[in-house]
């Protein structure tokens, strides 16, 4: 027998009566009576194990948690199991790895443990936060259907994302369980700070989004933090290689069709276990996070983690909105000369976000003239979109080879004088260098060539 919750989004109600929305954070005692045989986990650790007899006389176990942190409901957790689990502690955070008993005698658990006590360290360091909680479980279950969960101090996998056989020669395989691990340890800190996320809690579970609208808040940003982990703890993996092609090619191919949401929704648009349920999707994940990359990328890495550091600290065990979020980063970009923006933060990034779809620039090389529409696989003649398809766009670019300063297209269509070519075939101009903005590019025939010949001569 084995027994795992997977409460959010709305499940909690299922479990105990409760206001089973993400804004009303409560502490909580949790109390199991289960077989003997078996051990009860949940959020926080045991204080108290005893013995009971029903009306019965039947002997039962009971097993009492110390009173959680401030949290929402979707978060809270329990299991009851007959597993086996290794374990290690990582600056006073005792970290166990629960799985069958067989699957641990043979070591396949042991790659997990070894990475997640650094993945949390370098998450702690990296945010300048550290992780409330006194104990992490990682469970490994032989089937969950959501693939892995955060919850707080308790989080739960599929098998599979979480085991490796020391046997196994795929250094993919060891790169998939690390990104899966650092999701789920990066929304540890978001209560505090699907297959591949889950350490990532600091995003959802210390900060959480006011609603669902904004989930990619807590997802979108795990996202993005966990090939950060994952390459910290596997140094050989190329993190603008696996970004690009988990990330940001697939949700590119989804997100360009008539109907696809916009990845933050107006509240009174999410209402009802259905569609709250749908928000786990791409969107969600892979766009916010490619958003999110993007957003690192103009602001650089420094002021981007000292924003998100101060939105942290700010609405620490609390709640918050995409505003909020938009509203932190001002405050940095407004206290250095560094980085200049041609708008606000949230007009920037509102234009992204509230907005479905994405742009595709057109660059003709004679006029320097560079123009943005929607990309779509079929145009849309009767759009009413407020932002009349019009993004506020980041462009990094190079020019024969070397990087160019940072542009910005704020209209539908603008003139940079400094993109005119010469006749010489060895004038060339790329865009979006390293696919760090969430658009594509289309150029001349010109520069097309140019850029063909190239590649011809040079592939790497």
């Amino acid at each position: 027998m084995l027994i795992a919750s997977q409460l959010e989004p709305a499940y909690a109600r299922t479990v105990y009566p409760c206001f089973d929305e993400p804004a009303m954070k409560a502490t909580f005692n949790i109390r199991i009576v289960h077989d003997p045989s078996y051990v009860a986990l949940s959020n926080m650790p045991a204080i108290d194990v005893s013995e009971m007899k029903d009306e019965n006389g039947s002997l039962w176990t009971v097993t009492t948690f110390n009173t959680s942190l401030k949290m929402s409901t979707y978060l809270t957790a329990f299991v009851i199991c007959d597993f086996d689990y290794v374990t290690r502690t990582e600056r006073g955070n005792q970290i166990r790895i629960w799985a069958r008993k067989e699957a641990v005698k043979n070591g396949y658990v042991d790659y997990a443990l070894n990475i997640t006590g650094p993945i949390f360290s370098f998450l702690e360091d990296l945010l300048n936060v550290s992780y409330p909680l006194p104990k992490t479980d990682l469970v490994a279950l032989p089937d969950f259907g959501a693939g892995a969960m955060e919850n707080w101090g308790l989080m739960i996998f599929q098998e599979s994302s979480l085991m490796y056989l020391p046997s196994d020669k795929f250094t993919s395989r060891k790169a998939m369980i690390a990104i899966i691990v650092s999701h789920e340890l990066g929304h540890q800190a978001c209560e505090m700070l699907r297959h591949f996320f889950f350490l990532f809690k600091w995003f959802g579970n210390l900060v959480t989004m006011n609603w669902w609208n904004d989930l990619w808040l807590n997802e979108g940003l795990a996202s993005y933090f966990e090939y950060l982990g994952a390459t910290f703890v596997e140094p050989k993996l190329s993190l603008d290689k696996i970004f690009y092609d988990h990330v940001v090619q697939p949700v590119l191919r989804e997100d360009n069709e008539i109907g696809v949401r916009s990845l933050s929704e107006s509240e009174d648009k999410i209402n009802g276990s259905f569609s709250l349920m749908s928000l786990f999707d791409s969107i969600t994940y892979n766009k916010g996070a490619s958003i999110t990359w993007m957003l690192a990328g103009f602001l650089t890495e420094k002021l981007f983690i000292r924003a998100l550091t101060l939105y942290l600290k700010e609405f620490s065990f609390s709640n918050a909105n995409q505003d909020d979020f938009w509203t932190h980063i001002q405050m940095v970009v407004d206290a250095q000369d560094e980085v200049r923006l041609p708008a606000s933060v949230k007009q920037i990034m509102d234009s992204w976000t509230c907005q479905n779809g994405f742009p595709v620039l057109t660059l003709n090389l004679t006029t320097g003239t560079i123009s943005q529409e929607q990309f779509l696989n079929k145009k849309n003649e009767n759009s009413t979109d407020s932002y009349n398809n019009t993004w506020i766009i980041p462009i990094s670019w190079m020019r024969n080879g070397s990087s160019q300063p940072l542009m910005w297209l704020d209209k539908s269509s603008k003139v940079f004088p400094e993109m005119q070519v010469s006749e010489s075939e060895y004038d060339w101009i790329l865009l979006n260098v390293n696919l760090s903005g969430y658009y594509r590019v289309n150029y001349d025939q010109l520069n097309f060539k140019r850029l063909a010949r190239l590649l011809e001569n040079d592939p790497k």
